[in-house]
């Protein structure tokens, strides 16, 4: 059975229903009648852009909606339109709308992972990816999790025998971990062709890390041959107005309006770049077009006294008929063409970032009778106005002959430059000396600017580099998805030898408290109550349960909030008592931390309360967890009524939803939830009181406390005793088998003993209980004394309670907030 419920406006009641298997998200909320603005929940999860609104629903589904929501994007966008789900019309809907709705139904052509993510994508069991979260905390595992370490770097690769190998580097996590089960994806790393990765543990030298930056604008061009002139046509630009014609030293200077003919492509260029011009000159009293070439070395724009705009080149490396003008001929201010001599060259392309070494990858591809190739590449050193540093052009030429004359070969080469200009922003070209043919081709995949860092040491992470053999005819990396098992190695401590900082394998959430408090958040110890920690821990039945299997990934998240998460895992809170802090776990208490009687108790704060139903109408309980062999998310429904707790295949309709972040094992999640159902069932009443006390009552102590309207109920405080007789300060009444509870000269629960009447003397009890120390009222030296509680079986444990919050008054006295406790709560214990 599948079910919904809707929110349809806030603090309204909700409705609820069944939904019908097999049937399409959309078409179901096209029926519902919705507001533009919602918040879809799955099975408890918040609906993500990329979910597909094409879902069909299965059994056991259960959809929430809430028709307020707190943010808008992704499937929320999709109405955000104007019309209600009713309405989605794509006659009706903006480009922008349909294009939400494509994206979402037919999901991204492309995804790219995003870079600034917060949350690490170990925590997120959908669409896991390797991704760049910057500026965010550092992966922070304890315990054992499926991570998906975050990108450090771009990827880099290069061409090793005539193969694609990519590299890739990752941060695991602070601190240092064991790995294994290296995968891509759901396959083993090994299983992949060419794959290998090393571990860097914190502190280990990485001998080098080429750390490489792909020009944008380079992506598999092809490189024309010369004999492909008419299929790369030469731009050019001319006017026969130019503001200014002059040349000299060898410099020809050009200054012509900036909006005119193509003169702003040129202006455009990454310079030098090689042109051929046409200028008006007398010679010998002739006026004559004079050809030349030239180098562009630099443009700019000026302003005359009107605002106009001019655009200025100045050329260089004079030749042709030009170089020839002499002294004493005049250049006409009359003509000025520019053409393009280098529509066949691939560039200049600019490095993104300064770097010390260029990598420039080519694929050549020969027929078998398809000739032979030559190619030559260029680079040089650009200054901070973008020209070219003189004395940084270098160029190098490549042969290329495909000698087996039978099949087509390839040629893959990654060629890598250390430039003799050194590091900085460097200009790179490519262009072919010979001619092509569909058989014969060279194209430029990629180019790297590349920066080698060496004796690398990260003091505090974890590292891992992973090599595979990649696409060799795609420039594209495939999508990051490496993953290994990490467990983090923590310090820990024991009662005889104290802090063992000796770094072990851990999953245990005792070793992760301290280890956070100490090593990570470099707190004094002795702060933390460490005998009282890893006693519960000590004491859990099954190690499971005192499992944490996190990754904190917020740096803003307080070390408190940290605290708290690894403990709430294995049923732990805590308790600062002055400046310690203290722990307890929500367990079966053996006997009563303190004892109240109606003589210490106060009527002014005093009430009760009792919910008739299940607390806030819950009728179950669904617990979700990580599932270790999948690393999704697994649900444990639980169904809760008059007969009890029963297991079911799906939530009910209005079920408690916890998530439990840490789980990762079966039993720990199926004891948690357990424990919720059974408190649903057997925590009904709640009160409030104010006692007298002068010791601080902690939060999660069990107390005993009467019901102050209940008179079968009999507390009061103890006048003597002699042998098994104590002497009360009330008259009891006795019916059918009582008990009575006493506390010791401390103040301490002593403990709980069948209680008998005394003949003569109806202030009095029998109990056959061993000697201990006691506190009998003389109004002088002895001020509190010890007290009983007296009632049978059944009223005696219900005056149980479990302290939820203790606010001291100022006065020797505190106002408890409880919540009733049974030991039935945890029966699957």
């Amino acid at each position: 059975m599948a079910t919904f419920e809707i929110q349809r406006l806030p603090g309204a009641p909700k409705q609820r229903g069944r939904l019908q298997p097999g049937q399409r998200m959309v078409d179901w909320l096209d029926t519902q009648k919705l507001h533009n603005n919602l918040q879809l929940k799955l099975n408890g999860r918040v609906l993500d852009d990329d979910f597909d609104l094409g879902y069909r629903f299965r059994p056991g589904d259960y959809l929430s909606v809430f028709d307020q929501p707190m943010n808008m994007g992704g499937i929320k966008d999709l109405v955000k339109l104007s019309a209600p789900w009713e309405a989605i019309n794509p006659i009706r809907l903006t480009k922008k709308g349909m294009a939400a709705i494509q994206k979402t139904m037919m999901g991204d052509m492309k995804k790219t992972p995003s870079i600034a993510t917060g949350e690490s994508p170990n925590n997120d069991l959908t669409g896991q990816t390797n991704v760049a979260r910057l500026y965010k905390g550092r992966p922070n595992i304890y315990g054992q999790v499926r991570a998906y370490p975050d990108l450090i770097q771009e990827a880099l690769y290069e061409y090793r025998d005539d193969n694609k190998f990519i590299t890739e580097w990752f941060e695991v996590g602070y601190g240092k971990y064991s790995i294994s089960s290296v995968r891509y994806s759901e396959s083993n790393l090994g299983a992949l062709s060419g794959a290998s990765y090393r571990i860097y543990q914190p502190g280990e030298t990485i001998g080098t890390i080429d750390v490489g930056y792909q020009f944008d604008d380079i992506d598999s061009e092809e490189v024309p041959g010369l004999n492909e002139s008419d299929d790369y046509p030469a731009q050019t630009a001319t006017t026969t107005s130019p503001e200014l014609v002059s040349l000299s030293g060898g410099l020809l200077t050009v200054k012509v309006g900036a909006n005119v003919d193509n003169f702003s492509f040129f202006a455009d260029l990454g310079l030098p770049h090689p042109v051929n011009f046409v200028i008006n000159a007398t010679k010998s009293g002739t006026p004559q077009n004079v050809t030349g070439t030239g180098d562009i070395v630099n443009s700019y724009d000026e302003f005359d006294a009107n605002g106009d705009v001019f655009t200025a080149f100045i050329i260089g490396n004079i030749g042709g008929d030009a170089a020839s003008l002499g002294p004493g001929d005049v250049v006409n201010q009359n003509l000025i063409t520019m053409t393009d001599s280098t529509p066949l060259v691939i560039g200049p392309s600019v490095s993104p970032i300064e770097s010390s070494q260029l990598w420039v990858h080519v694929m050549v591809q020969l027929g078998a009778t398809s000739g032979t190739a030559t190619y030559r590449i260029k680079f040089w050193k650009l200054d901070a106005n973008s020209n070219q540093v003189p004395g940084s052009l270098e160029q190098y030429d490549y042969f290329f002959d495909n000698d087996y004359d039978v099949t087509a070969r390839y040629f893959r080469t990654t060629h890598k430059f250390t430039p003799h200009a050194g590091s900085g922003i460097y200009a790179v070209t490519i262009e072919r000396l010979d001619d092509s043919n569909d058989g014969n081709v060279v194209t430029l995949m990629a180019i790297h600017a590349v920066n080698v860092r060496y004796n690398v040491v990260y003091t505090d992470d974890t590292i891992v580099t992973v090599t595979l053999r990649g696409s060799n005819e795609s420039n594209a990396n495939r999508e990051q998805k490496y993953n290994m098992l990490a467990q983090r190695n923590t310090i820990s401590w024991s009662p005889a030898t104290g802090i063992d900082y000796t770094l072990r394998p851990s999953r245990s959430f005792a070793d992760a408290v301290l280890h956070e408090w100490v090593i990570v958040a470099r707190q004094d110890p002795s702060r933390l109550d460490l005998h009282t920690l890893y006693a519960i821990a000590g004491s859990l039945p099954d190690a499971q349960l005192g499992y944490f299997d996190f990754t904190f990934s917020d740096a803003k998240q307080s070390l408190g909030e940290r605290i708290q998460t690894i403990c709430n895992a294995a049923r732990v809170d805590i308790n600062w008592i002055g400046d310690l802090l203290t722990f307890w776990r929500d367990e079966k208490a053996s006997y009563p931390a303190a004892v109240f009687g109606r003589s210490n108790m106060f009527w002014d704060e005093f009430k009760m309360g009792y919910s008739m139903s299940l607390p806030n109408g819950y009728d179950g309980i669904t617990l979700d967890y990580t599932n270790p062999q999948t690393n999704d998310k697994e649900y444990i429904w639980l169904a809760v009524s008059s007969a009890g707790v029963s297991e079911v295949t799906g939530a009910t309709p209005n079920a408690m939803t916890i998530s439990l972040s840490g789980c990762r094992n079966e039993f720990q999640a199926r004891n948690r939830a357990y424990l919720e159902a059974n408190r649903l069932i057997n925590s009904r009443t709640s009160m409030t009181v104010k006692v007298f006390e002068t010791t601080q009552v902690v939060r999660g102590a069990v107390v005993q406390c009467p019901d102050m309207y209940d008179n079968d109920q009999q507390t009061g405080y103890l006048k003597s005793r002699a042998g098994n007789v104590f002497e009360t300060s009330e008259r009891l009444n006795f019916t059918g088998d009582m008990w009575v509870v006493m506390t010791d000269s401390l103040g301490n629960f002593h403990g709980r003993y069948r209680a008998y009447p005394v003949d003569g003397n109806s202030s009095a009890f029998s109990a056959t209980a061993e000697a201990f120390d006691l506190n009998i009222y003389d109004g002088r030296t002895v001020q509190t004394p010890s007290r009983y509680f007296l009632a049978n079986s059944s009223d005696l444990n219900s005056t149980l309670w479990r302290v939820e919050t203790s606010k001291p008054n100022g006065d020797d006295t505190q106002t408890l907030s409880l919540t009733e406790y049974s030991d039935e709560i945890y029966l699957n214990d």
